[in-house]
């Protein structure tokens, strides 16, 4: 019964976020944008929710893309992997909670944790100008690339065969989860990190899947609505990013079960990598041109 609960209230947020969105976007002054422009994105979106799907999380990998087409500008990531993630992640959630089952109670808390956390981080990357938005992913960034180096040299282990979270573990868990939340209103995916939690606490990896896609099916139009309700989304190129996510989702889930993922952490890694130097890049120029009108007007 729990459960049905947790897939109503999803289908629920889902249809509540999607509807303000398109309140918002009716207010938004409109985008023009070119052939190209759409079938970059379409590409972006197709792409970043195969490796969704596949527990490697979208956020990395949109802001990859989306440096490398250059779709969008870098104030406006946090609201690309926030807002692209509401419906291709409701759908990837629903599939997972149907097929893995899943301690009720550590479901429960965990989404409570990273909702709370979503809300917070949501409200906060508000108030955060371009560059300390900058610093903020890459310092995330790297923490969360020092985690993926540890599981592949096996620092970290994978193993862990746990179900459910109790006592102060869950307690522990709670508290990490919101920090998770946080970090995914500055781009940071939920995934990778909710991941590095579940693992440190010895719950199995096939069980991570049904928790970390529902807790990101709840804490993502929470925080998509509060980054809405300050104008930081383009709405307009994100919808059509999470649109073609959808076919992304539906093309990754049939071989889910199949496909052997190891080496896609090692794309991840350079998806991190490569974002990390591409924001460090645009931070240093910036930061040089700050402090050359300083200079001249020393002058």
């Amino acid at each position: 019964m729990t459960k049905v609960m947790i897939v109503l209230f999803i289908i629920l947020l889902t249809l509540l976020c999607l509807a303000y969105t398109i309140y918002q976007w009716k207010r938004q002054v409109p985008t023009h944008l070119s052939s190209l422009d759409k079938i970059k994105l379409c590409f972006s979106g197709f792409v970043a929710f195969i490796a969704d799907t596949l527990g490697l999380g979208s956020f990395a990998v949109n802001i990859a893309l989306a440096k490398l087409l250059d779709t969008f500008e870098d104030e406006e990531l946090p609201g690309l992997t926030n807002g692209a993630q509401v419906i291709p992640g409701a759908i990837s959630s629903l599939f997972f909670l149907n097929i893995i089952d899943v301690d009720i109670k550590t479901l429960v808390v965990l989404i409570l944790g990273t909702c709370i956390g979503g809300v917070i981080g949501g409200f906060t990357v508000a108030h955060i100008n371009k560059q300390r938005l900058r610093l903020t992913m890459m310092l995330a960034f790297t923490a969360v690339l020092c985690l993926l180096f540890c599981y592949e040299f096996h620092w970290l282990s994978l193993s862990g065969d746990a179900s459910a979270l109790s006592g102060m573990q869950l307690f522990i868990g709670f508290f990490a989860l919101i920090l998770c939340g946080v970090l995914t209103s500055v781009g940071v995916g939920l995934f990778v990190s909710t991941q590095a939690v579940l693992f440190l606490m010895n719950i199995s990896p096939l069980v991570a899947f049904p928790i970390m896609t529902a807790a990101g099916a709840m804490q993502q139009p929470l925080t998509t609505m509060t980054m809405l309700a300050n104008n930081k989304i383009p709405i307009k190129k994100t919808m059509i990013v999470s649109f073609s996510g959808i076919a992304g989702v539906l093309v990754a889930i049939p071989i889910f079960t199949y496909l052997s993922i190891s080496w896609l952490h090692y794309l991840l890694i350079g998806l991190i990598t490569y974002n990390i130097c591409s924001l460090g890049l645009a931070y240093w120029k910036n930061l040089t041109m700050i402090h050359g009108n300083a200079q001249l007007k020393l002058n």
